[in-house]
């Protein structure tokens, strides 16, 4: 990230693009890796904590989305990232649900429209995979995902451990 940057955020320089080539994954990865870092670090119980385990981690999301793999840019630099699967066979409804397995966004630029841009751009990918459900896990104790999730459409499901699981249904 930029020395000094303050979270001033214009909407018009966003860009979401789609991450479909491991050589695009590896030109963003050292980013991805500290926004991941930054986003989680008041919840380290629910992520990887280690560089090394948090490039593993984004190579299994790159590998499961199956195109659904998206990077907010502003000026050319990661800002948020969201990965999706539109493959993923959801135990507790017992069918493939569109999943949203991550959604990143730097926190100082948190609350500025990014979560929400990232968000409506997987609904959009799995509606288009023709799913009509979509689910996701939230730590239990995050309720400002939740919280973000809930204003969203989504609804508390089952919980499981520290997890609980959210669903959105679509028309």
């Amino acid at each position: 990230m930029k020395a000094g940057y303050a979270g001033v955020i214009n909407m018009e320089n966003i860009e979401i693009i789609p991450v479909t080539e491991k050589s695009t994954l590896s030109n963003f990865k050292k980013y991805l890796i500290k926004l991941y870092l930054e986003a989680y670090s008041s919840f380290p119980e629910y992520a990887y904590n280690h560089p090394r385990e948090v490039k593993e981690y984004l190579q299994w999301l790159f590998n499961h989305s199956q195109g659904g793999f998206f990077v907010a840019l502003e000026d050319a630099m990661p800002i948020g990232f969201i990965s999706t699967d539109p493959s993923w066979e959801d135990h507790w409804l017992g069918e493939k649900v569109g999943e949203i397995h991550e959604i990143v966004v730097s926190p100082s630029l948190q609350k500025k429209g990014i979560g929400t841009l990232l968000l409506k751009k997987g609904i959009e990918f799995l509606q288009e995979k023709g799913h009509h459900t979509i689910g996701l896990w939230v730590g239990i104790e995050n309720f400002k995902a939740q919280d973000f999730y809930k204003k969203h459409g989504f609804t508390p499901g089952p919980q499981a451990g520290k997890w609980l699981r959210m669903y959105l249904k679509l028309k």
